[in-house]
């Protein structure tokens, strides 16, 4: 039988052989407050360039447009115009009536208005070449195609964002300065 002298003998060898390579709370609490200072520091500068800029939310909302509209045609079989109106800074939706057999049903255009700095540059197709003037259209038949088109947008701070949409339902390629296709 053991006494109790050499049961604290053991527990204390025992104490002696553990393992000392875990962190203190001390040490997680400091590395806490590191990257809660760093998210203080970061965050609202991640925050106006990524979600409260005019020209990328425009991008977005415009590629967005085209592409919803693209894919809308191929599952409705129906062609759509898509309008661009650089005086008003403003982009629509319709659909092609002449392709209707029935009788076209009054709706709603589906509008986007450009937020202030932001406005349309130009927009240039491989069939009507450069517009910046006016308004200009384009149509996308009933299985997504259009032209190849280039998408210029830009802000009072020089800013311009290019959108590159293929004629097929394939990505849009996107830049963060003026892309000429002439």
């Amino acid at each position: 039988m053991t006494t109790f002298s050499e049961i604290i003998s053991l527990v204390s060898l025992r104490k002696d052989q553990t393992d000392e390579s875990a962190f203190t709370l001390f040490e997680l609490l400091v590395v806490c407050a590191l990257i809660s200072v760093m998210l203080v520091v970061a965050a609202p500068t991640l925050r106006n360039n990524l979600l409260t800029n005019p020209l990328k939310a425009s991008s977005r909302q415009v590629i967005g447009i085209i592409k919803g509209i693209r894919e809308q045609a191929v599952r409705e079989q129906q062609a759509y115009f898509i309008h661009f109106d650089f005086s008003e800074n403003s982009i629509w939706v319709e659909k092609d009536a002449k392709n209707e057999l029935d009788e076209p049903e009054k709706e709603e255009k589906v509008i986007l208005l450009l937020p202030e700095p932001a406005r349309f540059l130009d927009v240039w197709t491989t069939s009507e070449g450069k517009k910046e003037r006016d308004q200009t259209t384009l149509w996308i038949s009933k299985q997504g195609y259009m032209d190849q088109t280039m998408v210029h947008l830009g802000n009072d701070g020089d800013e311009v964002m290019s959108l590159l949409f293929s004629p097929f339902l394939g990505p849009v390629r996107i830049s963060d300065s003026y892309v000429n296709l002439d």
